[in-house]
């Protein structure tokens, strides 16, 4: 066994001799959600033309419910601001991203949950009599 080489460890796990071992980097960026959305959302378009929408869901686990805010670009955005609405139930995956805005003259982080791929769920939660919308699929899945 080289020196170098722990007993229980595979020889993936031997560093060369005189190398400096490198940190371990996972590279993992991604959630996956399911809940409501509180709202319809704010549906905008940036000065290039992007269709941007801003919205919330609320996601119950071991019976305590978390709001979050997250961010659809362009044709996801739009389907969602068309098929969504206040109760719908989806399935949202995507990434973090941070950026950092200008508030009161003070730099603010703000960490934004981006919107990948989605599937709507069920039917809305609605007055009784609404007609049903057939389950809508965008992005990766």
């Amino acid at each position: 066994m080289p020196r170098n080489q722990k007993p229980d460890s595979s020889p993936a796990d031997t560093i060369p001799e005189g190398a400096t071992p490198k940190p371990r980097s996972f590279g993992v960026n991604h959630f996956h959600l399911v809940g409501r959305m509180t709202d319809a959302g704010t549906l905008r378009q940036t000065p290039s033309g992007k269709s941007v929408l801003h919205f919330s869901i609320a996601v119950t686990a071991g019976g305590a419910t978390t709001f979050l805010d997250l961010v659809a670009w362009e044709r996801a955005g739009e389907t969602l601001a068309q098929r969504g609405g206040k109760g719908r139930e989806l399935y949202v995956e995507g990434r973090i991203a941070t950026r950092t805005r200008e508030i009161d003259s003070h730099r603010v982080k703000q960490v934004d949950l981006v919107v990948e791929g989605f599937q709507l769920l069920g039917r809305r939660l609605a007055m009784a009599g609404e007609p049903g919308e057939e389950p809508v699929v965008e992005g990766a899945a």
